[in-house]
């Protein structure tokens, strides 16, 4: 309980116009890491499902003050006395709301998704979509995945010989983040299908309990289960492009180097995670090293909240998506909210790929990097607290090998580790780009 009390040292803070003191809000709970049992659906009938949509929720959006968008900054950056003075802009009675649905995560995926406009039913140009769960062990745990189809291909028709880009989301986050790239970059792609997952034990996929002791074991949970994902929906290697985010890069370039190292016919490694050692020293303070070695995470501090969950997110979630519509805001929030508080699985595997200050304890340029036989380009935002230096070395390193330049290094203007909400035009075009050349060198 010390901990508790240490972390939460403002003890009153102002939420609105209302005044909540943490120090009795969480003084009940315990941060003690409890094993999370599985709470999602036993096994299915079959072994790909698709979720029955529901009516997408009339969601009414209040007029809020509007809340400077703020990138993203290095996780040790925020001074502890700052943590809890923030704006929390959510209502306490919105809050109670979320909290109720709080064991529904497709529901707010679902209407996160439906302001989009071929889905759950298809757009005027043909584009289709829908919600899979695919089956990746005999327990009937799943990995959700979103699907995209273009005009005239539908799920039972054959797909090797299209096109295929896969999304691949980072820590603690979910495909649902993508929700401002899905309907530009599938515009125009009229031989492409795309998908966009959830890894096991993130987002809406399936969070059985995952308490690792090693780094093996983290790899062979993430890896087992997308190869049985990759397997089952029969994704062609040679045409298909994977883009993975942050830490979820770092685990497809594992997953190539321990696995296939032709898995894929392009990996584009987004604002990467763990590629290189820091080459300056971070300061990191003593609370968080003590958070982060006892994987206590944000997320933890979200459960612990219960009803005040969703006002605790929406100090974070008021920021990062201001500088979208209020609708879009709205409901990224509630979905962000959604898969925060779902049971901890996944997220457990942080200490093991990264030390406190977010340095790699397995730097992917030590493992083998140029064992990858698929072309690479490694993208990074112009303020980036990721390290382009990664980047630039690994592609030196597979450059060199091969005599030719099969790897580069992009850096993107107005943006930083989240490239494509920081700047979601460019990401868009880039994306656009890269399966445009794909189709013209095949």
């Amino acid at each position: 309980m010390t901990l508790s009390k240490r972390l939460i040292s403002t003890s009153s803070v102002k939420l609105n116009s209302s005044s909540i003191n943490f120090n009795n809000l969480l003084g009940s709970f315990s941060f003690k890491k409890k094993k999370a049992g599985s709470t999602n659906n036993k096994t299915q009938s079959l072994a790909i499902t698709t979720t029955t949509p529901q009516p997408p929720t009339v969601t009414h959006v209040p007029t809020r003050k509007t809340t400077a968008y703020k990138r993203s900054t290095h996780p040790t950056s925020v001074p502890l006395s700052k943590i809890f003075s923030n704006n929390f802009p959510l209502s306490v009675k919105e809050s109670i709301e979320d909290y109720k649905l709080r064991h529904e995560p497709l529901k707010f995926q679902h209407d996160l998704l439906s302001m989009l406009p071929f889905y759950p039913h298809p757009d005027s140009i043909g584009r289709s979509s829908e919600v899979l769960k695919v089956e990746v062990d005999n327990d009937g745990n799943f990995i959700n995945e979103f699907v995209i189809y273009p005009p005239g291909v539908t799920a039972s028709d054959d797909q090797s010989k299209l096109n295929h880009l896969v999304m691949v989301h980072g820590y603690g986050a979910g495909l649902g983040f993508y929700l401002k790239n899905f309907d530009k970059i599938s515009m125009n792609s009229k031989n492409w299908v795309i998908h966009a997952i959830d890894l096991f034990g993130y987002g809406c996929s399936s969070r059985p309990s995952f308490h690792p002791n090693s780094l093996e074991q983290v790899e062979t949970w993430f890896h087992d289960t997308f190869a049985t994902w990759m397997n089952k929906r029969n994704i062609p290697k040679d045409n298909t492009i994977i883009m993975a985010h942050s830490m979820g890069a770092y685990l497809m370039a594992t997953y190539g180097i321990n696995r296939d190292p032709e898995f894929c016919h392009k990996l584009l490694m987004v604002s990467p995670g763990a590629v290189i050692k820091h080459r300056k020293p971070v300061s990191v303070p003593k609370y968080f090293t003590k958070l982060w070695e006892q994987n206590i995470s944000p997320f933890t501090i979200v459960r612990k909240a219960g009803p005040l969950g969703s006002k605790v997110v929406s100090g974070w979630s008021s920021r990062r998506f201001a500088k979208l519509s209020p609708k879009a805001g709205k409901l990224l929030h509630k979905y962000s909210y959604a898969i925060f508080q779902g049971n901890g699985s996944g997220e457990y595997m942080l200490n093991f790929l990264l030390a406190p200050g977010a340095d790699a304890r397995h730097p992917l340029i030590d493992r083998g990097i140029d064992k990858l036989k698929c072309e690479l380009s490694w993208w990074y935002g112009k303020e980036d607290w990721m390290d382009k230096k990664g980047g630039e070395l690994c592609s030196e390193i597979i450059n060199t090998k091969y005599n030719c330049k099969k790897s580069d290094v992009k850096v993107i203007e107005d943006s930083g580790h989240h490239i494509y909400l920081d700047n979601i035009d460019k990401f868009n075009s880039l994306i656009i780009g890269e399966m445009e050349n794909f189709k013209t060198n095949k």
